[in-house]
């Protein structure tokens, strides 16, 4: 299979991209910055972002139009901690705004299907957010995480609007460490518990496999370990 993954660069999307070079597949990356990424005959880097419409297209058809898309970028912040402010160069809308351009892209390309699109979300989007336990939607009421989860409903919505194929992982508190079985729960969250955790090494390989796999087309659930 052939997938674009944009994002790659981030913590989620590097562990995304190595599994799903583990596993044999061919990928393109859209980065600013290619050096960042190691060299593989089955890697295919194009250097630009994806605020750019030209960027985007050429990455879509560069050398094959995908079959799936991952989406792992996030906002930028000043510090690794997740209620720390947006870093200058990254506004409240990214989400929204590049997937409006890459949607715009998709629709420009001429696919024999459209491609799937597998969402690196959160916890906390849509209907997820009635089963984040209260102390969770306190502090991401009260935090800058609350432009996050506006940017990520703002996004699922123009998503679930195009009529592309996608899934939505919704990861539970990201922690550090291997990979683990997932547990999938329904897309609001119903019965996973109030302190959950997920790791990205976990959520990474389960992003790939709903690439690989039809199980979970349509559905946004909520992952834990």
């Amino acid at each position: 299979m052939h997938i674009f993954i944009s994002g790659a660069t981030g913590r989620n999307g590097r562990l995304a991209l190595d599994n799903a070079l583990s596993r044999g597949h061919t990928i393109t990356v859209l980065t600013r910055n290619p050096s960042s990424l190691p060299s593989n005959p089955n890697l295919t880097v194009i250097k630009g972002s994806p605020s750019s419409p030209q960027d985007v297209q050429t990455a879509l058809s560069t050398p094959t139009p995908p079959s799936a898309i991952l989406l792992t970028l996030n906002q930028r912040r000043t510090s690794e901690n997740p209620f720390s402010p947006l870093s200058p160069d990254s506004p409240p809308d990214l989400l929204a705004t590049t997937t409006s351009v890459l949607l715009a892209a998709i629709a420009a390309t001429p696919f024999a299907r459209p491609p799937k699109i597998i969402v690196n979300s959160l916890f906390g989007a849509r209907d997820s957010w009635q089963n984040l336990s209260w102390p969770f939607r306190a502090v991401m009421s009260h935090s800058t995480m609350k432009i996050a989860v506006k940017d990520h409903n703002n996004m699922d919505t123009l998503i679930r609007d195009s009529g592309v194929p996608f899934v939505f992982a919704r990861p539970a508190r990201l922690t550090e460490g291997p990979a683990a079985e997932v547990k999938v729960w329904p897309d609001d969250g119903q019965g996973c518990g109030w302190n959950v955790v997920i790791s990205r090494e976990s959520l990474a390989a389960w992003m790939v496999r709903a690439a690989e796999s039809d199980e979970w087309d349509g559905k946004s659930p909520v992952l834990t370990n």
